[in-house]
């Protein structure tokens, strides 16, 4: 098989993690599928993408896309990035410039094509941009397609009509598609809500080679981690609440032993840093700041308990990658975590409910050690590891791939 796949986010120098889960699944379908051919549609979905909130944050952003150039670049002997550079903006403002990322992509799929021989279907992630530029090199060329939606919550604020309805750059690819992929339950009753046919859930992966429980913790104290963007969704505001309310009621020698060590950055980390201040966190909680990939692995292997109580998430790959670390986890049903999280590898409550967050913490404390990390990690690889989510999309790949040969025939 020939797979061309559009991420609408990617990783750059920016925002490392932007997307990485996107790259890391394309590259296990290379390696877990050494028979195929993979290619990945680049423009700069980061680099070149045009927005006031984005030059603020990072203006070398611009000046790194200035300097892409047409390329291509071979990860592994079948897993190719095949980058056309394109400027892009939000789709509300002269329509984001999508000509321009369909022309980019449409040079990316010839030069696919001419290199593997052939394109047999092309995977979008998330509706727009990716979806409808999948739909239109559909329409030009014939090729099947598929998308993933992780858009949370469904739809963003942008792209609903007025009327309470999903635009056309959102409803026609999801409608046209050959199948339609959510990465969470509650995200697939969402869609379907709109009156679009209820997707397929197929989670995102983890690989567990990079994800593994490491040396026992420190048996004197107690660590939990955090790691997400610093802004409102995630609900690190709740969670400080929490804490404070938790650490509160422990005595004093007991308190002094427990840690929170929070990682990322984002726009409410300097307002979160002064709101743990004032709540009297600070000899317990330890800011990491934005952390490589590589140190965020030994945080999750060296804590005794990740926890992230979010308003939102499409799913949560940070809840499986604790888990593959054997690690119980502390969440919010929110949307995501409900599919991930058991009483076999930890506890759920209430977004919001500050005082269910602290019994949590407190239960963690009291049990964390008692779980079974190897059946904790043994589970989540069933179900998130590579080979167990590249095998389901096979599967979709594969009957997307004959209902078109069928409709061709007939």
């Amino acid at each position: 098989m020939n797979l061309f796949v559009i991420p609408s986010w990617y990783p750059h120098r920016c925002f490392p993690w932007e997307g990485v889960f996107l790259q890391e699944q394309t590259r296990a379908i290379a390696e877990r599928r050494p028979g195929w051919n993979v290619g990945t549609s680049l423009w700069g979905q980061g680099e070149g993408f045009l927005s006031s909130a984005h030059l603020l944050k990072s203006p070398r952003c611009l000046l790194d896309a200035q300097d892409m150039k047409r390329e291509e670049r071979a990860l592994l002997p079948n897993l190719v990035e095949f980058v056309t550079p394109a400027l892009w903006w939000p789709e509300r403002v002269f329509g984001g410039n999508k000509q321009a990322l369909l022309a980019a992509s449409r040079e990316s799929l010839r030069r696919a094509v001419a290199r593997f021989g052939g394109v047999d279907l092309i995977h979008a992630h998330v509706s727009y941009p990716a979806g409808w530029l999948a739909m239109k090199l559909s329409d030009e060329t014939g090729i099947p397609y598929v998308v993933t939606e992780h858009m949370g919550p469904f739809p963003l604020p942008v792209y609903a009509r007025r009327d309470g309805g999903l635009k056309g750059v959102l409803r026609e690819p999801l409608e046209r598609a050959g199948a339609r992929i959510a990465v969470s339950p509650m995200l697939a009753r969402a869609i379907a809500g709109f009156g679009l046919p209820e997707p397929e859930f197929i989670p995102n992966l983890v690989d567990e080679r990079l994800y593994a429980p490491g040396p026992p913790a420190d048996p004197e104290r107690f660590a939990f981690f955090t790691l997400c963007v610093m802004d409102v969704g995630k609900g690190v505001s709740d969670l400080l609440k929490g804490a404070a309310r938790f650490l509160s009621e422990l005595r004093p020698a007991d308190r002094a032993l427990v840690s929170f060590r929070l990682g990322g950055d984002g726009p409410q980390l300097r307002s979160l840093q002064q709101e743990a201040t004032a709540l009297g966190l600070d000899r317990n909680l330890t800011w990491l700041g934005q952390i490589p990939r590589g140190r965020a692995r030994e945080e999750f292997s060296r804590c005794d308990a990740f926890v992230l109580t979010s308003h939102h998430e499409s799913f949560g790959i940070v809840y499986v990658e604790a888990t593959a670390c054997g690690k119980p986890v502390v969440a919010t049903r929110c949307g995501g975590p409900e599919v991930i999280v058991t009483a076999e590898n930890g506890v759920l409550v209430e977004v919001g409910d500050l005082a269910g967050i602290a019994g949590a913490l407190d239960f963690m404390l009291r049990n964390a050690r008692g779980y079974d990390a190897t059946k904790i990690r043994a589970r989540c690889l069933e179900r998130y590891g590579r080979e167990a989510v590249v095998a389901r999309l096979e599967q979709v790949y594969q009957r997307v791939i004959q209902q078109r040969q069928s409709a061709a025939i007939s």
